[in-house]
């Protein structure tokens, strides 16, 4: 009773079914197993995600249509002959569906991969104060302004300062035009532009203070 409830279902929706049988068997044929669906140049394609659209396993679809071809087969043998013409109809539809099944696309070919993510924002910290600490030790090290100021410049190539950090750095060098050089050096890798104005009290004449304000001024 059963298979003959399915037949019946089926000869129902056989005047739709047929027209998309038809439309199926003007689609070209396959390509050779191994070779790449060819996809039609339309500017539409791959399809557009409507509601309508769904994503099935192939090798489950496969056995539930295998099952339903010998449920009608079983139906079959119970009918006349005009019955039969019709079902013969039916069986075509359906084999009509089972080849749509095993000619469709993966879904990962027809649909674009995902954009990568993008990589991670490097985070920028100012130097930690033990590093800090290392770079006071190994200026004091030095006996000449060059020299501490080679060993300066090289540090900072790979660190970040505060305003405060340069502060206390100005304290290794003795004259005016040291600590100048110091703040020229440095600017590129302070953290906290905006509390330049620190910088002010580690000069004591006005002119020093104009020379300070053209280099923190510059960009």
């Amino acid at each position: 009773m059963k298979a003959l409830i399915t037949s019946l279902a089926l000869l129902f929706a056989l005047p739709s079914l047929d027209a998309h049988a038809q439309a199926e068997m003007r689609r070209p044929p396959s390509p050779p197993p191994g070779q790449q669906v060819p996809q039609p140049h339309h500017p539409n394609y791959p399809p557009q995600h409507t509601g309508s659209q769904v994503v099935v396993d192939r090798r489950e679809l496969n056995e539930r249509l295998d099952r339903l071809e010998k449920l009608l087969k079983e139906a079959e043998q119970r009918m006349n002959r005009q019955e039969r013409n019709k079902f013969r109809n039916a069986k075509e539809t359906l084999n009509s569906v089972q080849d749509l099944v095993n000619r469709a696309p993966l879904l990962a070919t027809v649909l674009p991969p995902p954009a990568p993510m993008p990589p991670p924002q490097p985070v920028v910290r100012p130097i930690s104060d033990s590093e800090l600490r290392r770079i006071h030790s190994s200026i004091s090290l030095q006996t000449f302004a060059e020299d501490k100021m080679r060993v300066l410049v090289s540090a900072a190539q790979h660190h970040y300062f505060l305003v405060s950090q340069v502060g206390q750095l100005l304290g290794n060098f003795q004259f005016t035009q040291d600590k100048l050089a110091v703040v020229r050096e440095l600017k590129p890798y302070i953290l906290d532009p905006q509390n330049s104005h620190m910088l002010y009290s580690h000069f004591s004449f006005s002119s020093d203070k104009k020379r300070l304000d053209d280099i923190l001024s510059q960009r």
